[in-house]
């Protein structure tokens, strides 16, 4: 496996310029999804097909690699949520099964109490350290080194955002974790693979001369639209100018956009413009856009997601 990176504007870390409260270019980690992945996964076709998805927790990136995606570009404002990523994927290439769980899980095996060999200091300098990306390990280093290489405490720090973080979610929300037989594929498939890695937010995409970006034939924008209130400053209309400029920017006349991630669709209080059913219709039909929603079950109890594909 290769991991490159493109434009990592922030070589060096500095903890003290985090924003714990909004997504920057040091922003909280996401340990692993908060999405139903494997839910939605069943959606698309992603064999020998080039995908280009939002980072975060890296989960979109190592699911789309086990339904034998050809190519991987992922791109994230948030550095930290690449430099997990890398460290995630030289996991899965040199960790068991077992051992993988317990180094990123919170809980414990019973998902009882929290787990102490969580970022266990010794198995990353011993184990991943060296095959990770000079920059991305001093960085490593550095983070370590702000709670004294104890990796217990540095996972349930204000580093990470913990919230809904249980083994069981996780677990049920990745195919790759599925069992170890799939943990064990995925581990095979990720072998010869490039995976592109891009500091940039998705309105930047388009500077960025790289061949595969022009050929992508899947794009996962994740859960943004939860978040475009605050990126378009605006308290109405976001929506519809969410939806032009990522036609705008990726659509061709092939490639499918999973432009929206909705979680418990049956909920009336809407987050955003994009979970108001009637006003997502409304703009897509003045927009002329045509869309697909797809609804699956939740890893929640009792709540259904949803997912919409232009």
């Amino acid at each position: 496996m290769i991991i490159k990176y493109v434009n990592p504007k922030n070589q060096k870390l500095n903890l003290k310029e985090m924003d714990i409260n909004k997504f920057n270019y040091i922003s909280k980690i996401y340990s692993f999804t908060t999405e139903n992945i494997a839910g939605y996964f069943e959606q698309l076709k992603f064999a020998n097909k080039n995908v280009l998805t939002v980072v975060a927790s890296g989960d979109h990136i190592i699911n789309a690699l086990y339904k034998d995606a050809k190519s991987i570009i992922g791109f994230d404002i948030n550095y930290l949520a690449l430099i997990y990523t890398e460290l995630k994927l030289i996991a899965l290439e040199e960790l068991e099964y077992k051992e993988f769980l317990d180094f990123f899980m919170i809980d414990d095996e019973n998902g009882i109490a929290r787990n102490k060999k969580v970022l266990d200091y010794d198995v990353y300098t011993n184990r991943l350290r060296n095959h990770l990306l000079e920059s991305t390990a001093k960085n490593w280093d550095m983070l370590y080194q702000n709670f004294n290489n104890n990796g217990y405490d540095l996972r349930n720090s204000y580093v990470f955002n913990n919230k809904y973080d249980n083994n069981c979610l996780k677990i049920n929300s990745n195919l790759y974790l599925k069992s170890e037989l799939e943990y064990n594929k995925t581990k095979e498939k990720i072998k010869d693979k490039e995976i592109i890695l891009i500091n940039s937010n998705y309105m930047d995409i388009k500077f960025y001369d790289l061949p595969k970006l022009k050929k992508c034939d899947i794009i996962l924008m994740s859960n943004i639209s939860d978040y475009i209130k605050e990126l378009y400053d605006k308290k109405s209309g976001y929506l519809e100018q969410y939806i032009k400029d990522i036609i705008k920017i990726f659509k061709n006349e092939t490639n499918k956009i999973v432009c929206a991630y909705l979680y418990n669709i049956q909920n009336t209080k809407y987050r955003s413009e994009i979970d108001n059913p009637i006003l997502r219709k409304d703009i897509f039909n003045k927009l002329n856009i045509t869309y697909i929603e797809k609804d699956f079950k939740s890893v929640m109890e009792n709540c259904t997601d949803s997912v919409i594909i232009i």
